[in-house]
């Protein structure tokens, strides 16, 4: 891995990690072969009690671009994936699509992410964080939202 993808991904997971509320991030997407020991990963302590809350981030793709004989533009794609345990009773789904709404802002307010990256542009002109998918899942033997959001990082090697 090189060292701009690994300055890149730890920039992500502390921009999350900044987010309030946020709950578990970890920078890559952690297995386990029993439902408890996955779930244990993702449960945090709120002000309603342990809660499965918590995301990861995923490289899934890489594309590099070269004008003239300048150096290489590589537009690296991100997946942040979130998890949230659904309790209607407490309104779950609007708090889940509020971390997501914050994910957003906390991209969109620093493009760059700390100067790790030139931009959170991607070569379509996507600007930062976005949603690509968001429903109910099951995950870890909880019934869950999940969201998907896709991060476009462009850097120079």
């Amino acid at each position: 891995m090189s060292q701009n993808t690994t300055q890149t991904r730890n920039a992500i997971v502390a921009a999350l990690r900044a987010v309030p509320g946020i709950g578990a991030v970890h920078d890559h997407e952690p297995y386990a072969n029993q439902n408890t020991t996955l779930r244990a990963l993702y449960v945090v302590q709120t002000d309603e009690g342990e809660q499965l809350r918590g995301w990861y981030v995923r490289r899934v793709g890489f594309r590099v671009l070269r004008n003239g004989g300048g150096l290489p533009r590589v537009f690296t794609t991100w997946q942040i994936r979130g998890f949230m345990a659904l309790a209607e009773e407490a309104g779950s789904e609007l708090a889940f699509d509020a971390l997501i709404d914050a994910v957003r802002a906390a991209f969109d307010a620093d493009p760059t992410i700390g100067g790790a990256v030139m931009s959170t542009l991607s070569a379509e002109g996507e600007v930062g964080a976005q949603l690509t998918a968001s429903g109910p899942v099951m995950f870890a033997g909880v019934l869950c939202h999940a969201a998907d959001l896709t991060l476009t990082t462009e850097t120079i090697e």
